[in-house]
């Protein structure tokens, strides 16, 4: 496989990939409660904190495996000052 961008289920498609046979990864998995994005199981809409993480912990194991140890993991995570009124932790659902 060679220049191949993968979008699907993070966990499944993982699992299909060989050990240490990923130069770069890059991803900006979902915001725990800001985005509902009408998919049924969607990450970041679990109804703790504590099932997001563990699920976000989940995919990075599998994340890790499949890099090489010369590889590279772009990941962009953060927050926002607001929320986007589109989650069910968003601060102005209440």
């Amino acid at each position: 496989m060679r220049n191949k961008i993968i979008c699907g289920n993070a966990p499944l498609e993982l699992k299909k990939l060989p050990s240490e046979s990923v130069d770069m990864i890059i991803t900006s998995p979902p915001y725990y409660g800001l985005r509902n994005y009408q998919v049924d199981g969607q990450l970041g809409l679990e109804k703790t904190f504590a099932e997001y993480q563990k699920k976000i912990l989940e995919i990075t194991a599998e994340l890790l495996r499949v890099l090489k140890k010369s590889g590279t993991l772009w990941w962009n995570m953060g927050d926002v000052y607001g929320g986007s009124n589109n989650g069910s932790n968003d601060y102005r659902s209440k």
